[in-house]
């Protein structure tokens, strides 16, 4: 279960920061004083406007796996869920480990990010496998 839990909440945070960055790609376009930024709390701290979309955005994204229509589909989605859930908030922290180490070099970039999805999957499917 430990496995199956690390590896969609790893799935789920490469799409949390996929949707993120076309947020801010969006927000950039026809809102030209914000800046790029995939994490929701230095969005927040660095343009006010494209934070709170970001964080209304990721609120939806996890609300959304929330509602379950009967009872045999709760009890099998509830796993995914919680899951989603974690991975969610979980994001909010993690995201920030690119904006920690500040280089020049693209690669860096784009390695941090990779490595913050990952750390957020395995901490997220963690959480959700034993609480």
């Amino acid at each position: 279960m430990l496995a199956w839990n690390v590896a969609s909440a790893i799935g789920y945070s490469f799409i949390l920061t996929f949707v993120m960055a076309v947020i801010s790609l969006i927000l950039k376009a026809f809102y030209p004083p914000t800046v790029f930024e995939i994490a929701p709390i230095m969005s927040l701290l660095n343009s006010p406007a494209s934070g709170v979309v970001q964080l209304i955005v990721l609120a939806l994204l996890v609300s959304f796996s929330l509602p379950v229509g009967s009872k045999v589909a709760e009890g099998n989605l509830k796993q995914v869920r919680k899951v989603a859930v974690y991975a969610g908030v979980s994001y909010l922290a993690f995201s920030l480990l690119p904006s920690a180490f500040t280089t020049p070099y693209l690669q860096t970039t784009v390695g941090l990010v990779i490595a913050y999805n990952v750390l957020n999957g395995a901490f997220s499917g963690a959480l959700a496998t034993y609480f």
